[in-house]
């Protein structure tokens, strides 16, 4: 399998005779594993609507993307539970062993690398309802014990030549009550490196896919001091000089989250007049928007891309599209903007969220609160929500864009 590795900006994976290929992610986020189901939805066809897991692959290399991200929970692995009966299609998913978790996600995997498509398991939530707000919560009966049981589980199962396009983990999606470099508990530096020693005790292959944390802070855009909040997964502000230190040299992958108005509106997004409730809210001009974005996800995190060091990409990004109610489609525009800034600053990828169309969104536009829905794929499953499909062709540009390389077994 390659050693992959995260240097020049680039992942690369790397051959046991020294080849070296850089590879740029134009990704999906298919949710699922994380949830009570324990296996991504959609693969239960029946006659009203569901897929395959070949299909699932057939569909993402026809459209470019070469990689997706698979969250799980804790729970699931812990429990080695199976997929909940009657979500899976036995028989059009033959492929898919579902005797238990680790099993569906073993033959899943092997599922996405017929097609050369990566796999970046995410470590999303502590139980299949909560996600957790830093790597443990003895509250709802997960320590870091179990955190690092569960990555165990994972990196021993899911490592070698039949599961070659497993690039690494996400060490925790979305920390968001986590400190960065106190030397706490709850310091996720310190965590990142427990995480990444066990993984890579198992599979010195992997790369750590680290978010950041949450808190609030003031960026001078145009002229004009804002106060912003990081988006959960965002807050990278302290890695330029505190950074996790792995066992194993160029394996941190920078992977923060940045949204939409639909996630939570923010003040950055509008202009004068708007309030601070949204009721009323100003519309910005393309011009201004783009600077917007651009200075937030700089500050967040974008600056990390200059130094051409460890890779920085997007764990998640995007959401709801065609279905922005606002008049001058700020949601909608902030993805697009999101995608230019990505390729503009020579990002290393990033993964959308998300392919399922069961993927949820709280306010359409900023001053209405709701349920809305939208995903890549549309309600029957099999059919591409145009537009917003379309929406991530200008990634198709990059230029170390490529299916994931299976390189051949040398002999020893």
């Amino acid at each position: 399998m390659p050693d992959y590795q995260s240097k020049n900006g680039q992942i690369v994976a790397v051959a046991a005779n020294g080849t070296e290929v850089p590879i740029q992610i134009k990704g999906v986020n298919w949710f699922g594993m994380e949830t009570t189901l324990a296996v991504p939805f959609g693969l239960w066809e029946n006659a009203d609507n569901g897929t395959t897991a070949y299909e699932i692959a057939a569909f993402l290399a026809r459209n470019n993307f070469n990689a997706v991200r698979l969250p799980v929970s804790v729970e699931n692995i812990l429990n080695n539970s199976p997929p909940q009966k009657g979500v899976i299609n036995l028989s059009s998913n033959r492929a898919i062993n579902g005797t238990d978790f680790i099993s569906t996600l073993q033959t899943l995997v092997k599922s996405l690398a017929y097609r050369n498509i990566g796999v970046l398991i995410s470590m999303h939530r502590l139980t299949n309802k909560k996600s957790g707000a830093t790597w443990f919560d003895e509250d709802i009966g997960v320590t870091q014990d179990d955190f690092l049981d569960a990555v165990d589980t994972v990196s021993s199962n899911l490592c070698g030549q039949d599961y070659w396009n497993v690039m690494g983990l996400d060490l925790k999606n979305e920390p968001e009550k986590a400190t960065w470099g106190t030397g706490d508990d709850d310091d996720f530096v310190v965590g990142c490196e427990k995480i990444a020693k066990v993984m890579h005790g198992n599979c010195p292959q992997w790369l750590g896919f680290v978010e950041g944390v949450v808190s609030t802070h003031t960026v001078t855009i145009g002229g004009e001091e804002l106060e912003y909040y990081d988006w959960w997964g965002g807050g990278l502000q302290k890695a330029g000089n505190t950074q996790p230190k792995f066992t194993i040299e160029n394996k941190v992958v920078w992977a923060p989250h940045y949204y939409t108005t639909a996630v939570a509106p923010q003040r950055y997004f509008y202009g004068d007049g708007t309030t601070s409730d949204f009721s009323t809210y100003v519309e910005l001009s393309d011009e201004d928007l783009l600077a917007r974005v651009e200075g937030t996800m700089n500050d967040m995190f974008g600056y990390l891309a200059d130094d051409k060091n460890y890779a920085l990409l997007l764990g998640e990004f995007a959401g709801l599209y065609t279905k922005d109610a606002h008049p001058k489609k700020t949601t909608k525009r902030t993805t697009d903007l999101t995608i230019q800034v990505l390729m503009e600053k020579e990002y290393a990828g990033g993964f959308m969220w998300s392919l399922n169309p069961e993927s949820e969104y709280q306010y359409n536009p900023a001053d209405t609160e709701g349920a809305f829905t939208e995903g890549m794929l549309l309600d029957d499953w099999l059919s591409p929500n145009s537009e917003f499909l379309d929406a991530f062709t200008p990634m198709d540009a990059m230029p170390n864009l490529r299916k994931f390389p299976c390189f051949p077994i040398e002999d020893r």
